[in-house]
């Protein structure tokens, strides 16, 4: 993360942001991440993709949001997946260090969100957030 902040909105570098879920809501995303001046959409993952690939320069693709991760020089991931992966994939972007923003409930049972509340835990310098647009 280096000297990034997120904790006051100032940043000192562009933030690179990946993608997990690139249907109707993450391309949404996408299109508000990349009119941001310190944010820019650098991975998406969704199973439609076959394989990794270019989109466009500047923007890869990957069908595994796993494979996004372990590829990815990512600051910011956002998950906009169906309830059933999206608290795994919430933890795979903690543990690896990044900023979560989730669409989605914080899991579909109780031990799914305390599995995701204790790894934010184990990382206090990182922000996670879930979105709720349509409660």
């Amino acid at each position: 993360m280096g000297s990034t902040s997120l904790t006051n909105g100032a940043t000192d570098k562009t933030l690179r942001v990946g993608i997990a879920g690139h249907g109707l809501v993450g391309k949404r995303r996408q299109n508000f991440i990349d009119l941001h001046t310190h944010m820019q959409t650098v991975a998406v993952s969704d199973i439609k993709y076959e394989g990794e690939g270019e989109l466009k320069p500047g923007l890869n693709f990957y069908k595994s949001p796993y494979r996004m991760v372990e590829q990815e020089q990512l600051d910011i991931l956002f998950v906009c997946l169906t309830n059933d992966i999206a608290a795994d994939v919430t933890i795979l972007g903690l543990e690896n260090d990044l900023h979560v923003f989730c669409e989605k409930p914080p899991g579909r049972t109780v031990e799914d969100i305390k599995r995701v509340r204790e790894v934010e835990a184990s990382r206090s310098h990182l922000k996670l957030k879930y979105g709720f647009n349509h409660r």
